[in-house]
């Protein structure tokens, strides 16, 4: 028995968009409490659930889009544009969220290595949230 779901792969692709999203913007309030080490614990927490929820809707949708790069081809001029720098931003939020995760996560706690990131942290949040608003775009106007 094949069961049917109320909204398609895109739908449930917008809707990872946004919880991402959310989980990005609910984590930066527990950055700016000064005082209490388990809130720096609480935005990591987040932001690595965010980066493991976009690496799922990297491969479960991004790559499979450009699996039909012949469609690509077909694209008007703003939605090749919208397309590609949601690719490139996409890509580029994936690695650097993999970079500061990864030192989050390699040193202990108590050395707060994670801070030595912080340069990097406020661009990596714009990025993210621009390939965001973007991926959000290309389901809206059903660009792929």
């Amino acid at each position: 028995m094949i069961i049917s779901l109320p909204f398609d792969s895109g739908d449930a692709s917008l809707v990872l968009q946004v919880v991402i999203f959310f989980l990005l913007v609910i984590g930066l309030p527990f950055v700016k409490w000064i005082g209490a080490r388990k809130n720096f614990v609480i935005h990591g927490r987040l932001t690595f659930l965010a980066l493991i929820f976009h690496t799922v809707l990297i491969l479960t949708a991004m790559i499979p889009a450009l699996g039909g790069f012949g469609g690509v081809a077909g694209f008007s001029f703003p939605s090749a544009l919208i397309f590609w720098f949601h690719v490139i931003l996409g890509t580029v939020a994936e690695i650097l969220g993999f970079t500061v995760v990864g030192v989050w996560v390699s040193k202990p706690m108590a050395s707060m290595a994670c801070l030595k990131m912080k340069k990097v942290m406020m661009p990596l949040l714009i990025v993210w949230l621009v390939s965001l608003v973007l991926g959000a775009l290309v389901h809206i106007l059903k660009i792929v």
